[in-house]
């Protein structure tokens, strides 16, 4: 399963120079079957237990319901995602909220339009049995994805522990394959998300951290591009709308949306529930909560310009990026005041 941020920033940067734009990836309307006329969106994800909430709207109806023809793309990675995004080939696009920053700070033209969930132990750091602590892993071999939040979460944990990445050895791998690596014995740890990062536990390793311990670290997030927040505001409240309406179902018929989640993910009911157990999934009024501006670690932009700090520190980005600016609460404010 895959989250996060673009590996190879050069890449990155090159991509935008040329790709900078606030398209998006599709426009037109279509007619349904019996004379309405439905919005297009299109939105980029990998495979999260959050994500596939898009998928319960789609199966629900719900999306329908609500005027949308959204075509939903996996991508085995946000690498691949978040340039699909950048490039103009999608509408919207699920991040975590820190892999919002490194694009943002090359000058990509997008909004943060609602929170869909805080990790509550969906990621961590699992390592062989006989490591008992961070100092333990010097010298050691960890995998991770470069430049993703559980990179970011690794390289805070050594640095709250007064070390640094010079004192192990990253090894570079989407989290599938770390994980892969970590239970084939060919690493010593493994900065992780799920569902790798219950496998690991269950397959013999011992869980160091996760973000049950910084709850306020890591959130996840959707972005749209800047022309389809300005050309096609309707739309994109119907696409908050139903992805609330998803939320609320899930809540109300749990073992229905999770079997769906479940499929998606090639898991099991049993594992789902574990994973979804380990998410707070936010609500729109838990987005306009977190939209909302205040000098403490709930408000989106608070936390998030911490990481940019952070980011800056580890010569990740070169640019400020205000991250207040990249919020756009419009959207979620106007569904939660509905009646």
């Amino acid at each position: 399963m895959q989250k996060k941020m673009v590996s190879g920033l050069l890449f990155l940067s090159l991509l935008l120079t040329t790709l900078i734009a606030g398209c998006g990836g599709t426009h037109s309307t279509e007619k349904a079957a019996g004379s309405k006329e439905l919005m297009k969106l299109s939105l980029g994800f990998t495979s999260w237990p959050t994500n596939m909430l898009a998928y319960v709207a789609q199966e629900k109806g719900i999306f329908q319901k609500n005027g949308l023809e959204v075509s939903l793309k996996e991508f085995p990675s946000t690498t691949e995602s978040s340039n699909a995004f950048l490039a103009g080939n999608l509408d919207m696009c699920t991040y975590p909220a820190p892999d919002t920053i490194p694009p943002a700070s090359e000058g990509a033209h997008f909004k943060v339009i609602m929170m869909t969930d805080k990790s509550l132990g969906s990621d961590g750091l699992v390592s062989r049995p006989e490591i008992k602590s961070i100092q333990d892993l010097k010298g050691k071999t960890v995998a991770t994805q470069l430049y993703s939040v559980d990179h970011m979460y690794l390289l805070t944990l050594l640095d709250n522990a007064g070390m640094s990445a010079q004192d192990i050895k990253i090894v570079d791998m989407n989290m599938a394959d770390a994980g892969s690596a970590f239970l084939a014995g060919k690493v010593d740890a493994a900065s992780i998300w799920e569902p790798y990062l219950s496998k690991a536990v269950n397959g013999g390793g011992k869980l160091l951290y996760s973000t049950k311990d910084n709850p306020d670290l890591i959130t996840d997030c959707v972005a749209a591009s800047a022309a389809v927040v300005k050309e096609r505001p309707e739309a994109v409240t119907a696409f908050v709308k139903s992805w609330n309406e998803a939320v609320l179902y899930w809540q109300n018929h749990r073992d229905e949306a999770e079997a769906i989640i479940a499929k998606r993910m090639n898991v099991t009911p049993e594992e789902c529930r574990a994973m979804m157990d380990t998410l707070h999934i936010a609500t729109v009024q838990d987005s306009v909560e977190g939209f909302t501006k205040t000098e403490k670690s709930s408000y989106w932009g608070f936390t998030q310009q911490k990481i940019v700090s952070f980011l800056k520190e580890l010569k990740v980005i070169k640019n400020d990026v205000e991250a207040a600016s990249l919020i756009d609460d419009t959207f979620v404010k106007k569904v939660a005041n509905e009646k």
